[in-house]
């Protein structure tokens, strides 16, 4: 009898004996990984203070933000020219010329070109333009468009063609 009540106590208050990895894991648990999160809470907070206080470095003073593309003769008064447009217009930048139509009849339908007043000339697209009649050949005309360019073609897409008052 006294044996079995000192198994009873044993069994109540001895502790229990688990795996060492079980009791490494417990120990963890309740003393590294509470540190653990606090040094990378002040990790992130210090971190996110020094992303807000950043400054671009090398420069003497703050870079001024980036204007807006500017167009071949968007913003000025006078027209551009089509040797201009072939020598310096990127893809997708708005051009302003001066000058005429010249439909060329061909096998697959109607091709225009633009000439302007020094006889050079570029191929232009007026399928999508704002336009409903076509163009006239005798009539000079303000052409606004956008440059389409590949590696080694350029046309004008035409926004709107009105004639020249």
């Amino acid at each position: 009898m006294i044996r079995e009540q000192a198994h009873q106590y044993k069994e109540m208050y001895a502790r229990h004996r688990g795996s060492s990895l079980n009791t490494l894991c417990r120990a963890f648990i309740k003393y590294v990984a509470p540190s653990m999160m606090m040094v990378l809470l002040v990790v992130f907070m210090l971190g996110s203070f020094g992303d807000a206080l950043a400054e671009p470095q090398g420069f003497a003073q703050r870079a001024s933000p980036r204007a807006a593309p500017q167009g071949f003769g968007i913003e000025s008064t006078t027209p551009n020219t089509v040797k201009g447009v072939i020598h310096n217009a990127h893809k997708d930048d708005y051009v302003v010329l001066e000058g005429r139509f010249i439909a060329e009849q061909t096998s697959s339908g109607v091709v225009y070109r633009f000439a302007d007043a020094s006889g050079d000339m570029i191929d232009v697209d007026i399928s999508k333009s704002a336009n409903d009649s076509l163009p006239l050949n005798d009539v000079n005309y303000y052409l606004w468009g956008v440059i389409d360019r590949d590696f080694f073609d350029i046309t004008i897409r035409v926004i709107e063609f009105t004639p020249m008052v």
